[in-house]
């Protein structure tokens, strides 16, 4: 049985569902992270699992207990929030310390966790201090010090980078990956963390598996490389990746054994993955949408066999690589991600052609991806 396990769990506010019947299963030492745009439900689904939100129906079981009418502070959870909540007016010991003053421990056990807690976020020098007198980078491991303090069975952290500058950001996902290694090689402190985010950089390098919620529901659950290169559907092919996946709405056509994908009158060669997706279809033509990520948009002479002339429009640099926007006569605009040692020029036709085995065809009316 799954450590957390979230079974049909619903929250209607007057209006709309936030959370549409989401069911999610998550094991022991998991870095479990819930990606979606802003209005998606994910944050409500974390203050469900913290108890701060009641759930409409549905059930939150967390170490084979049911703890959906559990209050807040007997849920054994911790939660560090993207305003973080430090107490202005007490120094970064008091602020470690606060939960376990209220719950009256000991203060030689005190001292000792909150020093332990501190030396592992690396704040051991700081704990004099007050909140105004850190970084945002300090604040951060603060908080994250005040949640480790507790021993939770399960860490909630609620976009805690967003107020982070983006070099800092990056240098806190190093940190958040390096503490929950630390927490699951400690038989005695196994670290669970589930960590909301709209920012699909953070849930790619951080999760074990990324959840992608879109109105209210888990529209995929996998680990970050599958959902990248197996999108369920047509919105996580869109909304993983950056620049986003392209997409083409045309027909597939099979003619003798010839595949190829037509779209406002250009026609381009495919092969066994478009063999397989009419296989699927059970027909000879059929409308899709054909996705393929920037990466796997080839470039070449507009003469190559199989390639299609497209009109460079933009060239934007990106250090390691170029971002190319193209547009072919009808219209049809597309974006490739090329070597900086590739000399191409703005206004300049070039050929186009897709790696075949990385282009994806999406179910018209439903988006489903054909090849799951």
């Amino acid at each position: 049985m799954a450590f957390l396990q979230l079974e049909q769990l619903t929250k209607t506010f007057p209006g709309c569902n936030a959370v549409d019947h989401l069911d999610l299963n998550v094991d022991k030492g998991e870095f479990i992270v819930l990606l979606g745009p802003s209005g998606c439900g994910k944050t409500t689904t974390l203050r469900i699992l913290a108890g701060l939100e009641i759930q409409t129906s549905g059930r939150v079981v967390l170490d084979d207990k049911d703890i959906s009418d559990v209050p807040p502070e007997r849920r054994d959870i911790a939660m560090v929030f993207q305003n973080l909540a430090l107490y202005p007016h007490m120094s970064v010991y008091e602020n470690i310390a606060f939960y376990l003053k209220n719950i009256r421990t000991g203060k030689a056990e005190i001292d000792q966790r909150v020093r332990q807690a501190a030396h592992r976020v690396e704040i051991g020098d700081l704990l004099e201090r007050k909140p105004n007198q850190l970084s945002g980078g300090q604040r951060q491991r603060v908080a994250l010090a005040r949640a480790l303090v507790r021993s939770p069975k399960l860490f909630l952290l609620d976009e805690p980078l967003a107020a982070l500058d983006a070099k800092l950001r990056a240098s806190m996902r190093s940190e958040f990956k390096l503490l929950h290694r630390s927490l699951n090689e400690q038989d005695s402190c196994a670290g669970t963390f589930i960590y909301v985010t709209h920012d699909q950089i953070e849930a790619l390098t951080l999760g074990t598996r990324v959840a992608v919620i879109h109105q209210g529901k888990v529209v995929q659950f996998s680990p970050p490389k599958e959902l990248y290169q197996k999108p369920h559907n047509r919105f996580v092919a869109s909304f993983v990746g950056s620049p986003e996946m392209n997409m083409i709405t045309g027909d597939l056509e099979m003619r003798g054994d010839a595949v190829s994908f037509l779209f406002d009158g250009l026609r381009m060669p495919l092969q066994a993955r478009g063999v397989q997706a009419l296989g699927r279809l059970h027909q000879p033509v059929a409308p899709v949408v054909l996705g393929v990520r920037p990466e796997s948009v080839c470039l070449s002479t507009p003469a190559a066999e199989g390639a299609i002339p497209f009109e460079i429009l933009t060239i934007e640099p990106f250090g390691q690589t170029n971002f190319i926007r193209l547009r072919a006569s009808n219209h049809v605009s597309i974006s490739s991600l090329v070597s900086p040692d590739l000399s191409y020029t703005e206004g300049e036709v070039v050929g186009v052609s897709f790696n075949p085995d990385a282009v994806h065809f999406f179910d018209t009316q439903v988006g489903n991806n054909i090849l799951l």
